[in-house]
């Protein structure tokens, strides 16, 4: 028995041979869409490298591919200081901090960095000094402290003609408002 109405017997014999196929378009329309974007991703990053070698060049280009820094050079060393206790702000609610610092150091900037010690320790007194207990709350602050110590640092111990840090990071052993 043909449960079909006229419209949809009308609307089969117009599709005919078609009509299984239906479920073929289930199956290859969203494989096109995908091969499709897939392709324009493609396009997209071939844009944009190609813009990066025109305005770069070539050897900023080779440059991006290669390893920038040798494997000898990532690793370093740790340098303690000293723990210091040093007075906040007068108008402070806490009065003193006791903090501990460790620098990480490249092995080939050891050497400066020792040599700059005094100059550091001189520069972080100063520094912790001028702050108050609302600049060390929270993660963010002790982000901004560790931040603000590692530009001070470099500036004091890098080599002046290199691009290079001396100081990687500045690592918190100890901190201690009172």
């Amino acid at each position: 028995m043909n449960t079909r109405t006229g419209a949809e017997a009308a609307g089969m014999e117009r599709l005919g041979p078609l009509a299984g196929s239906r479920r073929v378009y289930v199956l290859v329309l969203p494989l096109a869409r995908l091969l499709l974007g897939a392709v324009a991703l493609g396009a997209v990053v071939a844009a944009g490298i190609g813009g990066y070698w025109l305005s770069a060049g070539t050897e900023r280009l080779e440059r991006l591919w290669s390893p920038s820094i040798p494997a000898q050079e990532l690793a370093q060393g740790v340098i303690d200081l000293p723990e210091m206790i040093v007075n906040l702000r007068p108008n402070s609610p806490s009065r003193f901090l006791k903090i501990g610092l460790s620098l990480a150091v490249a092995p080939a900037e050891r050497a400066r960095v020792d040599k700059a010690m005094p100059q550091l320790v001189d520069a972080l007194q100063e520094f912790l000094r001028n702050l108050d207990q609302d600049d060390l709350e929270g993660s963010a602050g002790l982000h901004r402290l560790r931040t603000e110590i590692r530009r001070r640092f470099n500036l004091i111990a890098a080599q002046p003609d290199s691009n290079r840090d001396a100081v990687a990071d500045v690592l918190l052993r100890s901190l201690l408002t009172q």
